[in-house]
């Protein structure tokens, strides 16, 4: 179903985290997002340990020997965390909890960098200082943490690697501030392309659920009466090849019932057509409130009215439904706690199915005929088609 008018009215968003303040619509929005980002993060997780492993290149070729072995763990140790994240995202335990797990794989990855970093001599450090550098732009480049999460950690990031370079590495000022100015220049277009991104996703959300609401409404009024809200004459042919579809699969009958009021026109004529608006919604829900929630009323045209019935075990069970129908109508209307009409009737003519050759048009074609017999002879009553 697609959202309600109130709710996409309610679009609201927080300027910095981006969520929106409507904890229902930001629902909508995680389980609309979800499927793209499960892809991008299988993906991603599968890359960050393809490149931490292809950095075990670099360890064997330019880090001492007596930290190799140590070095070889840390690398080992983070890729099998992240296969292992990359694992979870086949669990539903992913879904509720994945931005805690990419959270983790993205500190994860940084901390061993800059813990290998520690252990390498100053001269090769150049080499894995573009691994922190692709570290902080993975998660714009593959979008699969929310603005406020990818803020905060790229920012963690940033500090730990400032304290990182003026606390174990003895750079000289001019080092110290072009590794620096990179890095930063880093978490700046991170953050800033992250935030863009992250605005315009929600922004498109916003407007496919919008159109949806919107599809939603002109189908809804292309198959229903404007008046009533019931099915009209589309939607009820619709039904009623689903429902014979459904009697010859299940072996069951069924019944149209074509009901047409009795001296409706005089009441337009007495009291206006308001009146006789106000008369044709009470008939509506009188019709609604007697019908099973399998069956459909639907509304033909002008006082023509048409109840589908499933499940019909026999003839003399649709003459007492349709009874039942005609005590129904045939009460008196109270319009602003005034009697209209004490003489509005209605005729009821009965089809049952399915029978051989039936379509949707012959069978209302049939319950329309047996209905025109009650007409004839004397109206307010029911007649069974042949």
């Amino acid at each position: 179903m697609p959202l309600s008018a109130s709710m996409l009215g309610d679009s609201v968003w927080n300027k910095f985290s981006l969520k929106f303040n409507n904890a229902r619509l930001e629902a909508h929005y995680k389980k609309y997002s979800f499927p793209k980002l499960l892809k991008q993060s299988r993906l991603s997780l599968l890359l960050i340990a393809m490149m931490y492993e292809l950095y075990g290149v670099l360890d064997y070729l330019l880090a001492p020997q007596n930290l190799l072995s140590q070095i070889t763990v840390i690398r080992s140790a983070t890729t099998f965390v992240l296969l292992a994240i990359f694992i979870l995202t086949f669990f539903k335990v992913f879904k509720k909890h994945h931005q805690t797990f990419l959270t983790f794989a993205l500190l994860l990855s940084s901390a061993s960098l800059l813990w290998k970093m520690t252990l390498i001599h100053q001269s090769i450090f150049p080499y894995y200082f573009t691994g922190l550098i692709l570290l902080m732009l993975w998660v714009h480049v593959f979008y699969i943490l929310n603005f406020s999460n990818a803020f905060f950690c790229t920012l963690a990031i940033l500090i730990l690697s400032f304290s990182a370079f003026f606390a174990l590495f003895s750079f000289n000022f001019n080092e110290s501030l072009s590794y620096l100015i990179v890095l930063t220049s880093a978490f700046g277009i991170s953050v800033f392309s992250g935030y863009v991104a992250e605005k315009s996703d929600r922004a498109l959300f916003l407007r496919e659920k919008a159109l949806d609401r919107e599809r939603h409404v002109h189908r809804m009024r292309a198959m229903h009466d404007e008046l009533t809200q019931l099915p009209n004459r589309a939607l009820l042919i619709d039904r009623i090849e689903q429902v014979i579809l459904d009697s010859r699969r299940n072996n069951q009958f069924c019944a149209g019932f074509f009901l047409d009021l009795d001296n409706f026109k005089e009441i337009n004529d007495t009291y206006g057509h308001a009146v006789g608006d106000a008369v044709l919604n009470e008939v509506s829900k009188r019709l609604t409130a007697t019908i099973r929630a399998a069956d459909t009323v639907a509304r033909l045209s002008g006082d023509e009215f048409f109840v589908l019935a499933r499940d019909v075990k026999n003839k003399a069970q649709a003459e007492a439904f349709g009874h039942k129908l005609l005590r129904k109508i045939n009460k008196p209307y109270l319009i602003d706690g005034k009697v209209v009409s004490n003489s509005l009737s209605v005729s009821v003519g009965i089809c049952l199915f399915p029978y051989v050759g039936v379509t949707p048009l012959d069978m209302i074609k049939k319950a329309d005929h047996a209905m025109y017999q009650v007409k004839l002879s004397g109206k307010s009553g029911i007649a069974m088609a042949g």
